[in-house]
């Protein structure tokens, strides 16, 4: 996989124009690093290692860079908070919409603009609408509802990793524990959105939705010749090869959201497709198709579903690598806070500060998407007497933003490092562990996007990796069982993730397993009763 990954990573970074590499018959032989025409500083950057030498490519490039992409295609990326905020916030009525995917179109059978795969739909009216009646779902007013869930999928989560501990010796790989983390996060996700949990890992419905998302994912990640050519879109199927692909999959798409909506009508209690249904009722000048509905919730499930699961592999890394202090740190509170006669809650997380901060120190040391979703310039525009010229490609560079020095205090320590006190104030190096400081929250996350495209699951995200996290971190010593370089990463789609590596996964102690076992054997783990009853909560 190590090949093709520096090209999927450049991908990520061009939004996928990159079509003549991907479709090359050969490139799965190649054995160097592939030198794409856009970012030269990359490129040189070892196939294993693909983002070793982007910080050296920004500081060339300064807060703004502008490019050609095979010299036609006009691309400028940003490097910068400053630049990020003023750009895709202040004026972020210019660039709100996307460059258009012609092949997102077509697998969800819409057309110029419209993708019913929301995330690349441009910003109208249409949009707007189903943000507001998917964002109260998403949000702090449902987090009631949705916590205890996270907190059930927690406690089987190190249930299943106490007994995966146990099979493999304490000495486990990544590719191990990455089911048990996905079946975790997808229960979350499908349980919010449908009011279905995912009990083990070869339950039919789910392995049905992860194959389909992965065919989606492969799909957007792999441009065909319509989006260079959009004029082919408009062949008759007959005749187009591209047509066909596209239309078997905005069926298999089309079955499978429409039958997950079903569920959500049909659960018992309260969830997102009901809520949605509650505030389209409300809002909505005509009613909303079940198709376009269906797709909505779906393009929620699927980012939930795929980003998360990743960002939790580059904790084991932060604990095995480098700054090893902040784990005992985290234990000394748990213990102290939480105790070893119970799990960790919700309701502790006010005097769990410091766990908030590794998970934004996760989410910028290693953000899931460097380059993020691109936007479309919608005018000319200037930055720091910067042209930005009408219709380019606008990319953010997430890396870079959470290493920007203007913004990121480095007296703790450099911008490399994992170091979760960076992100609280008041005395966060302080011997009195139960007085951390809070959380600042005014640091940018560049993962979760900028402005009107903003990520609107980014509640649900945080949460649900807290409760994994807080309750892995109070189960569990993470350590190294070789030596990892934590450089090294595979890009899945436009997702990164390391390279499989092995580690130690230790239960602290004997009560571990008897908290874990008595608390799972008494949870409540039906879904309808633990969301409540349906009720419109935006009321």
């Amino acid at each position: 996989m190590a090949v093709p990954s520096i090209l999927l990573l450049v991908l990520g970074i061009v939004a996928g124009a990159a079509l003549f590499y991907l479709s090359s018959p050969t490139r799965k032989y190649r054995k160097r690093p592939l030198k794409l025409p856009i970012i030269s500083a990359i490129h040189s950057s070892p196939i294993e290692r693909p983002l070793l030498r982007w910080d050296d490519w920004v500081k060339e490039n300064g807060a703004i860079a502008t490019s050609k992409l095979f010299g036609i295609v006009p691309v400028v990326v940003i490097n910068t908070a400053e630049a990020a905020t003023e750009l895709l916030g202040k004026r972020g009525a210019w660039y709100s919409n996307r460059p258009r995917s012609v092949g997102m179109e077509m697998i969800t059978g819409a057309g110029p603009g419209k993708s019913r795969f929301t995330l690349m739909h441009d910003m109208d009216a249409h949009l707007k609408l189903h943000h507001r009646i998917l964002s109260p779902s998403l949000g702090g007013i449902a987090a009631p509802r949705y916590q205890p869930v996270m907190e059930l999928e927690a406690k089987q989560l190190v249930k299943h990793l106490v007994q995966l501990s146990e099979q493999k010796s304490l000495v486990i790989a990544s590719n191990d524990v990455f089911p048990f983390l996905e079946r975790a996060q997808a229960s979350i996700i499908l349980a919010l959105h449908y009011g279905v949990r995912v009990p083990t890992l070869d339950d039919p419905l789910y392995q049905r939705v992860r194959e389909t998302q992965a065919k989606v994912t492969s799909y957007a990640s792999k441009p065909g010749l319509p989006d260079i050519f959009p004029f082919l879109a408009n062949l008759p199927a007959v005749i187009s090869p591209w047509h066909k692909a596209a239309d078997e999959l905005f069926k298999e798409q089309k079955d499978l959201n429409l039958h997950l909506l079903s569920l959500g009508d049909d659960n018992p209690g309260w969830n997102a497709t009901k809520q949605a249904r509650s505030l389209a009722a409300k809002y909505a000048k005509e009613p909303i198709s079940d198709i376009d509905l269906a797709f909505t919730l779906a393009t929620s499930v699927q980012g939930g579903i795929e980003t998360s699961t990743r960002t939790i592999l580059w904790l084991f890394i932060a604990a095995t690598t480098g700054n090893k202090r902040f784990m005992k740190r985290a234990h000394d509170l748990l213990d102290a806070v939480v105790g070893r006669d119970r799990l960790p809650r919700f309701s502790d997380r006010s005097s769990l500060s410091y766990i908030d901060a590794i998970i934004s120190e996760l989410l910028r040391w290693r953000p899931i998407s460097p380059g993020g979703v691109p936007r479309r310039a919608d005018k000319q525009d200037y930055f720091n007497g910067i042209s930005i010229v009408k219709n380019a490609m606008v990319l953010t560079n997430a890396w870079s933003i959470g290493r920007d020095e203007a913004v990121f205090d480095q007296s703790l320590g450099g911008l490399d490092e994992f170091i979760p006190e960076r992100w609280l104030d008041g005395d966060s190096m302080g011997t009195d562990i139960k007085n951390q400081g809070e959380l600042r929250t005014s640091l940018p996350l560049p993962v979760f996007g900028h402005g009107r495209r903003s990520c609107l699951g980014k509640r649900v995200a945080v949460d649900g990796t807290f409760a994994q996290v807080v309750t892995m971190i109070w189960a569990f010593d993470f350590e190294p069982a070789e030596v990892v370089d934590e450089m090294e990463m595979e890009v899945v789609w436009f997702m990164t993730e390391p390279k499989p590596f092995k580690f130690k996964l230790k239960p602290r102690g004997p009560w571990v397993s008897k908290v874990i076992e008595e608390e799972w054997g008494t949870a409540d783990k039906e879904v309808g009763s633990i969301m409540g009853n349906m009720s419109d909560i935006e009321n």
